[in-house]
């Protein structure tokens, strides 16, 4: 009889995790080692990715996913080293704090943005689409959205750009279902990141700021019905359910891990 635990077993599956030498990346290339998967760190600051790739007993590389010609690469190095490409994480990603007033915004300031969070995601899902229809054994695209997707407050630039990518989600899932590869996304929601602990948040209403943007997010915050930030593992523990069977039947799908950030 098969056991639970066989669902979310990844040993004999490979990984590469973009962006996984800090903060969500970091946890999610721990997490889907934790399940059993060889995983590949990706990482613009190679030493990050490194570090990371020891602590998991995974494989590191340097990677700027905004080079077409190295993403390439860098999808067929992970077959070569690792033997297969079965799941990608498109975690590499910018913020750049509060994006507007729009007046404010310049031309570099949204190129650099979008080039990341967009081009890049758009390079990785084409190059490792290729080799996952190639190998013909199904697979697992799992790209990092945003709450802020559907909630404005971050700013145009990164907003936009997370919307973005909740829409290529769906329309790869329908494009790559024929192939048996599952395209979802996850959405976290504030998620701390930085060293030291959280912040407590209350429900005590925020001192405003006047800025539109800033007050938006930092109510919302105050206002989180689960009473915390994420732990970054907890966006990994989605990762490696919509890398294993648990997840099966699931794609096209925007998985918002974000303490009820969207129920407000």
């Amino acid at each position: 009889m098969e056991s639970a635990a066989q669902w979310i077993d990844l040993s004999g599956k490979v990984a590469h995790v973009t962006g996984g030498g800090k903060g969500i990346g970091e946890a999610i290339a721990t997490a889907l080692a934790m399940a059993g998967a060889k995983v590949m760190v990706s990482d613009i600051n190679v030493a990050s990715a490194q570090s990371v790739a020891d602590a998991i007993g995974g494989e590191a590389m340097a990677l700027d996913v905004t080079d077409r010609t190295a993403v390439d690469a860098a999808m067929a190095d992970t077959v070569i080293r690792l033997g297969s490409l079965d799941i990608l994480v498109n975690n590499a990603g910018v913020y750049l704090g509060f994006g507007g007033p729009v007046r404010e915004i310049t031309d570099a300031m949204w190129r650099t943005l979008w080039s990341v969070n967009v081009d890049g995601l758009f390079y990785c899902c084409r190059a490792a689409a290729d080799i996952m229809i190639k190998a013909d054994n199904g697979g697992r695209i799992i790209n990092i959205s945003s709450t802020q997707a559907r909630t404005p407050g971050v700013g145009v630039t990164y907003d936009g750009s997370k919307a973005a990518v909740e829409q290529i989600t769906k329309a790869l899932a329908l494009e790559l279902a024929q192939y048996k590869i599952n395209v979802n996304a996850i959405a976290p929601g504030p998620t701390w990141v930085n060293e030291g602990p959280a912040p407590e948040t209350t429900g005590a209403p925020p001192n405003r700021t006047g800025d539109p943007l800033a007050d938006t997010v930092a109510d919302r915050i105050a206002r989180l019905p689960v009473g915390r930030w994420a732990d970054p593992i907890e966006q990994g523990k989605a990762a490696v359910f919509l890398a294993s069977e648990l997840s099966d039947f699931v794609t096209g799908c925007y998985l918002p891990v974000d303490g009820g950030w969207l129920v407000l």
